[in-house]
C-alpha cells in the first residue's frame, strides 16, 4: 500500500512541474489532474460539429500529459518536493522507481492511453458520420436539380 501512495506523490509531484510549465493550467496538480481525466472524457462526447476545430486542441494537451507521466515511469522525475528540495537532491542521489512501481506506472498510462485512442475513435467516427450525412444530402440535392434541369429543358421542347 506504501508503494501506491509513493507512486500516486511521485506522479503528482512531476505534475507539478508540468503545471508550472502550462500557463493555461491554473490551482494545483489535483486540479490538472481533474483536468486531463474530464478532457478524456469530453472527447468522447465532443460533438461532430466541434470535432474539426477542437480536437487539435484535445490530442496536443493530452499527449503532454502522456509524456509527462511516461517521463514518471521512467523515473526522471521520480522525486517529490515537499519542503523547498527533496532529501534525495541534497544528496544528489536519483530516487528510482521499484520494478513494481514502475510496471504499475506503465500500466496506469497505457490505461490512459487505450482511453484516450477509443475516445478519439469515438469522436472521430462521429465526426465522419456527420460529414458522410453531410454528403448525401449534397448527392440528393445535385441529383434533384439534375432530374428538374432535365425535366424543364424537356418540357420547353414539347411546347414548341
Amino acid at each position: 500500500m506504501l508503494n501506491y501512495t509513493f507512486i500516486f506523490l511521485l506522479v503528482l509531484g512531476s505534475m507539478a512541474n508540468l503545471s508550472a510549465q502550462e500557463p493555461s493550467v491554473e490551482g494545483n496538480i489535483f486540479d490538472y489532474t481533474k483536468k486531463v481525466h474530464s478532457s478524456l472524457k469530453d472527447l468522447k462526447s465532443l460533438g461532430a460539429t466541434e470535432y474539426f476545430k477542437e480536437i487539435d486542441n484535445y490530442r496536443s494537451d493530452l499527449e503532454k500529459y502522456f509524456d509527462q507521466k511516461k517521463r514518471v515511469c521512467e523515473g526522471e522525475f521520480s522525486t517529490v518536493i515537499l519542503n523547498g528540495v527533496s532529501k534525495n537532491e541534497k544528496e544528489n542521489k536519483p530516487l528510482k522507481l521499484k520494478p513494481e512501481e514502475r510496471k504499475l506506472c506503465f500500466r496506469e498510462l497505457k490505461a490512459l492511453q487505450l482511453t484516450f485512442i477509443n475516445n478519439m475513435y469515438v469522436a472521430r467516427k462521429r465526426y465522419l458520420e456527420y460529414l458522410h450525412g453531410q454528403r448525401i444530402k449534397e448527392l440528393d440535392i445535385s441529383r434533384e436539380q439534375a432530374v428538374k434541369s432535365l425535366q424543364d429543358s424537356f418540357n420547353k421542347r414539347n411546347r414548341r
